[in-house]
């Protein structure tokens, strides 16, 4: 199936291929690209994870390369590839160039609690199946398409169109868009040395449906993350002879204390997030979040009936610490010497993490030390700039009674590396979803998966904003309307 959503009235004519892109999509969730690649056939359904994501960057390579784009896999590690590819711009004056962003790694799957094959790729009943189908190889093969189409085209462009396929954006970077930006920036530049305009990434432009209403999420900011260890130590000795100076019980304060302070913490609303719960009809919520975070929380509960979202909406308000791995001891009768907790942190735009770090440290007193080990800080990018302005008219001639709404995301993306060169980073992988579908649940899930129908309504819709940005001198630009 073909489209042609960016026709000659949008300055390029794209032909659009579904089922190439169903079935790209497919091929790359049957590469196990587990992050990390050294956990073992246990994290991916009993496939080998090593070299996965080099094989999903040869594989978007081949792809590209077949078509005639020329296409390059780097390895910052062995194992451990990105795929980089490059339309250049024609013509005699040109823009920036516009950056395609995807990361090719999945988590680990718990297999005997899918399904499906968490590797099969299947296509059933109009729905593809696996590891990645919603984070984000979905995304991966979409950018495919309209890089294969734009190249079909022959069209002249005024920006280079970037295609980065990255691997470990699961764990922070350090091995793909992270590392890509530190040791080779020319690859984000054109040839005059310009850093790129816009970059698009993953998770905003999914639909969401609230109050009998659509509204389409366009991620402009994201909190900033401080992955963090707490550590204890104690006396060893025997189990039967037990003392207080016992790492694990320490370990065990020092955690119930950070999670008594994060039942107490504040809001703090951000304009990106008021204007949303505001354009979502929760104005309400807004007002009262300072001030009576019960009051708040009760309003969540009564109109927002999918609890994922409702903690994700809850998630937007404030900064969260949360405790997520607990190591201490390694045999029944021995008191440990030492021990470790894992929080995940992450920070609204404008937080001082230091600040919060310190804040923890007091909080768990002499019990335990707060060792950050990969801080990133929050990113915010302009909701008016000409790239998200065509994101909304996209969406509102594929879904004229919907509303598009740009929006803070809690996780973290690889649009923090990118942040480092100064080029603003938009989610923008839309779908359009059945009220009753459960995308959020599926980012890291069990049985994760994604309609044909929401790429049918998507892939043209990234076209149309790739084309109308990237196109020649013939192509109409986005103006925004006097208010």
């Amino acid at each position: 199936m073909s489209f042609d959503r960016a026709g000659p009235d949008l300055g390029l004519d794209l032909d659009l291929d579904l089922d190439e892109c169903v079935e790209h999509l497919r091929s790359l969730i049957r590469i196990p690209s587990v992050n990390p690649p050294d956990g073992g056939p246990e994290v991916a359904a009993g496939r080998d994870p090593l070299g996965g994501e080099t094989a999903a960057a040869r594989y978007c390579a081949e792809v590209l390369g077949d078509a005639g784009i020329a296409a390059e896999v780097i390895e910052l590690t062995p194992g451990r590839g990105s795929c980089v590819a490059r339309l250049p711009a024609t013509g005699p004056a040109t823009d920036p160039p516009l950056i395609l962003l995807s990361h090719l790694d999945v988590v680990p799957v718990d297999a005997e609690s899918w399904s499906r094959d968490p590797f099969g790729g299947e296509l059933i009943d109009g729905v593809v199946w696996g590891r990645g189908a919603v984070d984000m190889k979905n995304m991966v093969a979409m950018e495919l398409a309209v890089m294969l189409a734009l190249k079909r085209s022959g069209a002249s462009l005024r920006r280079d169109v970037i295609f980065v396929a990255v691997a470990d954006e699961e764990a922070g970077g350090e091995h793909g868009a992270r590392g890509l930006v530190e040791q080779r920036p020319e690859l984000f530049h054109d040839g005059d040395g310009r850093p790129a305009a816009a970059a698009l990434n993953e998770v905003g432009g999914y639909s969401i449906t609230l109050g009998g209403r659509r509204f389409y999420t366009i991620q402009v900011a994201e909190k900033g993350i401080v992955w963090t260890r707490l550590r204890t130590t104690g006396t060893p000795g025997h189990g039967s002879m037990p003392h207080t100076d016992n790492a694990a019980v320490k370990l065990a304060r020092a955690v119930d204390a950070v999670a008594a302070d994060q039942a107490g913490r504040s809001a703090r609303m951000t304009p990106v997030v008021a204007a949303f719960l505001a354009a979502l009809g929760l104005h309400d919520v807004a007002s009262l979040a300072q001030d009576d975070p019960a009051a708040a929380s009760a309003v969540l509960a009564n109109r927002v009936t999918d609890p994922v979202m409702r903690r994700s909406l809850d998630a937007m308000l404030r900064d969260t610490v949360t405790t997520t791995v607990l190591r201490s001891g390694k045999k029944v009768n021995v008191m440990p010497g030492a021990g470790e907790a894992e929080l995940d942190i992450r920070t609204l735009p404008g937080t001082d993490q230091a600040e919060l770090l310190a804040h923890l440290q007091r909080v768990v007193g002499d019990q335990a030390s707060v060792e950050p080990v990969v801080a990133l800080p929050a990113v915010e990018w302009p909701a008016d700039a000409e790239i998200v302005g065509l994101m909304h008219q996209a969406l509102a001639r594929a879904d004229p009674d919907a509303t598009a709404v740009p929006t803070m995301i809690t996780p973290g993306t690889d649009a923090k590396a990118l942040a480092q060169l100064g080029i603003p980073c938009y989610g923008f992988a839309p779908l359009r979803l059945e009220p009753d579908f459960p995308f959020l649940e599926l980012f890291h899930g069990h049985d994760e998966r994604v309609p044909i129908s929401a790429l049918a309504f998507g892939l043209p819709v990234l076209g149309e904003v790739v084309a109308r940005y990237v196109g020649g001198a013939d192509a109409p630009k986005y103006r925004p309307q006097p208010a």
